[in-house]
């Protein structure tokens, strides 16, 4: 008996999904895939769930619109070339899947190709088909607004009334402006410039020097978030990361994790447990809709 998986991901992290995929499953096979979406197949059952897909599950094969006799259903769509019938648009509007439920996803691969999976509804789903971000499109500073915006919902992060959040590689204030908008305090480090509309907001603070300088100096109050998206390897972020959760003791981290080479999957396999051993009862991991070579990591202390 033969069992097929299938896993949807941003076409920057096809690699990494795969080496990923390689290394925890190497029972399984490469079968058939296009770009963002990719099946394997083995001989025996597995708990298929890879990182770095942004959703996975079980595959239920290959079908034609004809054959798709579904009450309840998402339906997502490979690329926007591609038009969902309305039918199955009315279907997948209709469906409304709770946490715990299993989601049956209708994925349009090509024209009258359609592949079908089924995957259960985790806490740290987004209630969307193929885990599409839900956060609505804006003029913001970067990209990285919408990566810690995405975090904020697929985790439920507990920010507090006038907490105070470190923010390293602020620059140039994406991020800083999500979290002034949730009513946060927030110290922006980094070298470079931040956009004018973060440095006039009196709850923004910069301190305009690499990460790597902080010291105890830098901080008259306590620090409850250290939330991190800087451009450099995950080794680098993570000691200098361990040496400042040592010295401030924050109740949370959320990191974004560049994963730029193949090694640096190694890291992804030890950090749940070096970062519990740092006093974090909850430590997460999960490849956002706006990520590429990259993933999230929360940590908090309950």
């Amino acid at each position: 008996m033969a069992f097929f998986y299938f896993a949807l991901t941003n076409t920057d992290a096809e690699t990494l999904l795969k080496e990923e995929v390689g290394q925890r499953y190497p029972e399984l096979k490469l079968s058939y895939s296009r770009p963002g979406f990719i099946t394997y197949k083995g001989d025996i059952s597995v708990p298929f769930n890879p990182l770095f897909a942004r959703v996975s599950g079980v595959s239920l094969g290959k079908f034609k619109e004809s054959e798709l006799n579904f009450s309840r259903a998402w339906v997502w769509k490979r690329n926007d070339e591609l038009t969902i019938p309305p039918e199955l648009q009315s279907i997948s509007d209709k469906t409304l899947f709770k946490k715990g439920e299993t989601v049956t996803l209708i994925m349009m691969i090509g024209i009258d190709e359609y592949w079908v999976g089924e995957y259960k509804l985790l806490p740290t789903h987004f209630q969307t088909p193929g885990e599409v971000s839900s956060i609505p499109v804006r003029e913001v500073p970067s990209r990285a607004y919408y990566k810690i915006a995405e975090a904020y919902e697929a985790f439920d992060l507990p920010f507090d009334h006038q907490e105070r959040v470190l923010e390293l590689g602020s620059a140039p204030g994406g991020a800083s402006l999500f979290l002034l908008e949730q009513d946060l305090k927030v110290i922006g480090v980094d070298p470079a410039e931040m956009d004018p509309s973060i440095i006039k907001n009196f709850y923004f603070k910069h301190i305009k020097r690499p990460f790597e300088t902080l010291t105890e100096n830098d901080f008259r109050d306590d620090v409850d978030w250290i939330i991190s998206d800087i451009n450099l390897p995950p080794t680098v972020v993570l000691k200098e990361m361990y040496r400042l959760v040592d010295l401030l003791s924050p109740r949370g981290l959320v990191l974004t994790l560049k994963m730029n080479e193949m090694k640096h999957l190694e890291v992804v396999a030890t950090v749940r447990a070096k970062i519990r051993a740092l006093g974090f009862n909850k430590v997460e991991l999960k490849y956002l809709p706006s990520h590429r070579k990259e993933i999230a990591l929360i940590a908090l202390r309950t």
